[in-house]
């Protein structure tokens, strides 16, 4: 028997014209306009409001991410998505576009880093009590991260000899903190976007991506701020940075995006001096 529904009802910009419709009338469907996407979502927009569609399987989680977003905007002093609707049956998050352009393959502006700092610091800080269930734990076992990486053999090598002990304290992290989810305007760093993967997990992961896309001096200018600065957290930190660019690389060459696979490529220079280039 047939269930009434096709295809293209369930394809990303139907199930967002559906959710407008339930939630945000004022908002027309018809003048979406799609932003792009990552491994497990959509995002448009509709006047002002950001509609991001969630993978089929993943429509249920729309609810706690927004509980979670709600609870980092709390917290932080920089702007996150705070959801004006959350809707699991279409697996659709609504929230007003907050304000910049993504920094990736972008130099970041002075102050940047300290700025991060202090806004992670105010992120990890948010006790394990408050968080409850809006976040899963993820111990980032090293380990785990290593099980089919792909990469240039020569790179592997040393991931394989310099991986470091799991963190001994988890925190609630954005875990995918990424150029492309840090926004700036005017020299300022004004948003940070797209917290469907954040956990209570290492805080190494939320320093390993800046490192990646911005280098050295702006991971010290970080650590600063962030006040802590560890050789053992060091140590994860480069860990986890050279597997994101080797992730990255691999997906900017699979997937056309070339500014992911120049920005990793870049990072190489710092995440492994004197390594083989990557050419396989």
């Amino acid at each position: 028997m047939s269930t009434g529904t096709t295809a293209d009802d369930d394809a990303p910009r139907a199930r967002a014209v559906r959710a407008l419709a339930a939630h945000a009338p004022g908002c027309s469907g018809g003048d979406l306009r799609e932003l792009g996407g990552g491994l497990d979502h959509r995002a448009f927009l509709a006047g002002e409001l950001v509609v991001r569609v969630a993978d089929p399987g993943a429509r249920a989680e729309v609810t706690r991410e927004a509980e979670l977003l709600r609870l980092v905007a709390a917290h932080v002093s920089v702007p996150v998505p705070v959801p004006r609707f959350a809707d699991p049956v279409h697996g659709v998050l609504g929230y007003p576009l907050v304000p910049g352009r993504p920094l990736l393959g972008r130099a970041a502006p002075a102050g940047a880093a300290a700025r991060l700092g202090r806004v992670l610091r105010e992120l990890h800080g948010i006790p394990r009590a408050e968080v409850g269930d809006r976040a899963p734990v993820d111990p980032a076992e090293p380990d785990d991260w290593l099980a089919d990486l792909p990469g240039p053999a020569p790179l592997l090598r040393v991931l394989r000899a310099t991986r470091p002990r799991p963190a001994r304290e988890l925190v609630l992290a954005h875990a995918d903190l990424g150029a492309e989810h840090l926004l700036e305007s005017d020299g300022e760093l004004t948003g940070i976007i797209d917290w469907a993967d954040a956990a209570v997990t290492d805080p190494a992961l939320d320093l390993a991506r800046p490192y990646r896309d911005f280098g050295p001096a702006f991971l010290d200018d970080v650590l600063l701020a962030h006040g802590s600065d560890t050789p053992e957290l060091r140590q994860r930190v480069t860990f986890f940075a050279r597997c994101a660019a080797l992730e990255d690389l691999a997906y900017g060459r699979g997937s056309g995006r070339e500014a992911y696979r120049r920005a990793a490529e870049r990072s190489f220079a710092w995440l492994f001096p004197g390594a083989a280039e990557p050419t396989a």
